[in-house]
């Protein structure tokens, strides 16, 4: 009687664990956002709107080494990435590519400093 009841115990114990998963269906679906959420040097903040970035700087101002920090959104990548250094100078642009965590969604962007004549 008592090897019967454990042996009743271990098979409940497993069927319980088989029909709870553990298998990979449990898995969240991975996010889509691909975002640029903030583009900064230093103590100046750009602008972003839709797919464009704009950095305003005075007079004289030198834009040929800008390393931006950048925030994109949560569990997202971006290339070139956030701290690497950039030269905007001459009107130059440089695209930046948001890959969001599923691996295959992705955003471009277009970032421009201008400097006041």
């Amino acid at each position: 009687m008592k090897k019967s009841f454990i042996f009743s115990l271990v098979i409940a114990i497993a069927v319980g664990f088989t029909a709870c998963g553990g298998g990979d269906d449990d898995e969240p679906a991975k996010s889509a956002e691909c975002n640029i959420i903030t583009f900064k040097d230093g103590a100046n903040s750009w602008s972003v709107a839709g797919n464009t970035i704009t950095g305003n700087y005075p007079k004289g101002a030198n834009v040929n080494n800008i390393s931006p920090t950048i925030e994109v959104s949560p569990k997202a990548t971006v290339s070139p990435a956030s701290g690497a250094v950039q030269n905007f100078s001459d009107n130059k642009t440089v695209d930046y590519i948001v890959t969001a965590e599923d691996g295959k969604t992705t955003k471009k962007y277009t970032a421009r400093a201008i400097v006041a004549n």
